[in-house]
């Protein structure tokens, strides 16, 4: 608005008195001025609001020099916007044509102006895009070193294991990390670091020489992301947790998925080992045309390597009994929800090819504790039970999320914006999980106008109770509903991930 407003200002001066360009530049840099301050304020405001966030604020290395970049970019194309200013006609001595060129001058100032205005909100992108190859060539850097980690004679024998899945793999790395350490002095990346760099960066400050086993969890959002990872993990077993419609708008289609979650196979040596789960269809077509030792893992069948009896599910967590080469294997866990049992079952059939004894995987199971935001009970002190599972939700995810809060008493209560990057099947998977919602759910607490439309339809389709649903802009609405209606004995589900400042 500064900038326009000096748009008009300079060449209504320019208009009236050519003899005045002067002022205009001057009034040209205070504007300038004005809005280099203003963005750091607002920068300083920014930090300061998120002090109190849910996920503190950071500034990489990387933002830091997009920052330097935009600012650059920005001083060369206002420097190029008040140059035409400078310019002033004293060899000039006829009075038409200096008034001709004078408002010329004039008119160019206001699409100059114009132009001026519309670039600066594409100055981000075109700064990305010039930093795009230094970027490059400092990741290439660091892979490179990454790499060259990894074949010292230090490394010779670390077991490298690699992990991917459409959904699970985050909960099924630290499951398997807690198991092995039964055995083995293991690091695995942390958190939801699953990409190229997250785990370029923790083979190069962490890894170590006394690690026995490296768990390297892979995701993707493109067709060869996790190839690049596999180009440099070079892992000796694989698993595939999981392959079903998750990032739909950036795949495309399901077998693009399939295909890319693949790779973590395709990739690997002959003397590879694979592990697939067979309940999966994708995944137990990819177990019937793999040539390498393999082995699966089942919650229904006893064909599988590794499957699992006598399951119980209750709100405080599972118990079953894994059957397994080695023998029955007694397990209890403070997961909740079946699918959490699939993720040991396959967890174990790599424990028992790297032959920990049944004691061992017992004890492994029983120490495994909840992943954040992925079905974690919260300590709460107001009488009620609160499920965090607002980890980003899946089609599979969100039901079993549902089905878990099924297993609970009380009266239960879903906050949701619903199912994200689903591309063109988004609204039908989004319309299916309100209608699942329905048979379990009491009250419904939907974030989002528009985005809540299809879980809407799907709760009238399984005839919930119109009354009992709630719609809301944003997450602090959302928690003020909670506020007004929740009571004492209520279960509470956080399903998917549900930011500070929620945008539909």
């Amino acid at each position: 608005m500064c900038i326009l407003i000096n748009g008009f200002v300079g060449t209504k001066l320019l208009l009236s008195n050519p003899q005045i360009e002067i002022l205009t530049v001057v009034e040209m840099l205070a504007v300038f001025a004005v809005y280099t301050i203003v963005n750091f304020a607002q920068i300083r405001k920014d930090i300061n609001d998120r002090k109190n966030a849910k996920k503190k604020l950071v500034y990489t290395a990387r933002v830091k020099r997009l920052i330097a970049w935009n600012f650059v970019l920005f001083i060369l194309l206002y420097a190029s916007f008040i140059a035409p200013s400078l310019y002033n006609y004293e060899g000039v001595t006829n009075l038409a044509l200096l008034n001709v060129l004078t408002n010329m001058n004039a008119i160019m100032a206001h699409v100059y102006y114009s132009i001026f205005i519309a670039l600066i909100p594409f100055n981000v992108l075109l700064a990305n895009y010039l930093a795009w190859p230094t970027e490059m060539g400092i990741n290439d850097r660091f892979i490179k070193q990454a790499k060259r980690k990894l074949k010292k004679k230090d490394y010779k024998n670390l077991i490298r294991i690699g992990i991917t899945g459409s959904y699970g793999k985050t909960s099924t790395k630290f499951i398997l990390k807690t198991i092995l350490s039964e055995k083995y002095n293991v690091l695995a990346t942390p958190e939801s670091y699953n990409t190229t760099m997250g785990n370029v960066r923790v083979i190069r400050e962490q890894l170590k020489p006394e690690h026995e086993v490296f768990i390297s969890e892979m995701g993707a959002r493109y067709r060869r992301d996790i190839a690049e990872i596999c180009d440099f993990v070079r892992p000796q077993y694989s698993m595939i947790t999981s392959i079903g419609p998750q990032h739909l708008e950036t795949f495309k289609s399901i077998d693009n998925i399939i295909k890319t979650k693949a790779d973590i196979i395709n990739t690997m040596e002959a003397d590879g080992v694979v592990f697939l789960p067979k309940d999966n269809e994708h995944c137990k077509k990819l177990y019937n045309k793999e040539t390498r030792e393999k082995y699966s893992y089942s919650l229904k069948s006893k064909d599988a390597d590794v499957y699992a009896e006598n399951i119980v599910l209750d709100e405080n967590g599972s118990n079953f009994v894994a059957v397994t080469s080695i023998g029955k294997i007694n397990c209890s866990t403070k997961l909740l929800g079946e699918h959490n049992i699939e993720n040991i079952l396959g967890c174990i059939a790599i424990a028992v090819k790297l032959e920990l004894s049944a004691e061992q995987i017992e004890a492994g199971v029983k120490k495994i504790e909840p992943v954040p935001h992925r079905l974690q009970i919260l300590n709460n002190n107001n009488g009620t039970i609160v499920i965090d599972d607002a980890f980003n939700s899946n089609p599979v995810g969100a039901k079993m999320a549902i089905d878990v809060l099924g297993k609970f008493k009380g009266r239960k209560i879903v906050i949701t914006p619903g199912m994200v990057e689903l591309g063109k099947e988004e609204k039908n998977e989004n319309r299916k999980f309100g209608k699942h919602m329905a048979s379990v759910v009491d009250i419904a607490i939907l974030v989002g106008q528009k985005r809540s439309e299809p879980i809407v339809e799907g709760l009238k389709q399984g005839k919930f109770d119109e009354m009992n649903i709630f719609v809301v802009q944003d997450l602090k609405s959302a928690t003020a509903k909670l506020a007004e209606i929740s009571r004492v004995g209520d279960v509470i589900l956080f399903e998917n991930d549900l930011p500070d400042s929620y945008n539909e």
